[in-house]
């Protein structure tokens, strides 16, 4: 285990145990660290942690500008009067940077 708490394996052993490995990585959830010499080379992780990466990869540009956006219309008093009425927490989250 690596400081962070996840396996590491080398690159040989991983080879020689791959059947293992996936099943591990697929049926545990848990990532796997590929060394080389000790020094991590790739990560190995299951399909649906990788789905999800490329989901916050794809959507949180569009994300960070809905929320940049929402921000800027917040200096408008009548809109922030507005916002604090009809849905308070997510005045209070964009008023505080809880984002």
């Amino acid at each position: 285990m690596s400081e962070s708490g996840i396996r590491q394996l080398g690159v040989s052993d991983a080879r020689a145990n791959m059947t293992e490995v996936i099943a591990e990585v697929r049926l545990l959830g848990q990532p796997v660290a590929l060394t080389r010499r000790d020094k991590p080379q790739a990560m190995l992780i299951s399909m649906d942690r990788w789905k999800a990466a490329v989901l916050d990869a794809e959507v949180r540009p569009f994300h960070d500008d809905v929320i940049r956006r929402l921000k800027v219309l917040l200096e408008d008093k009548e809109f922030a009067d507005v916002l604090a009425r009809k849905d308070p927490v997510l005045h209070e989250v964009l008023e505080t940077d809880s984002l």
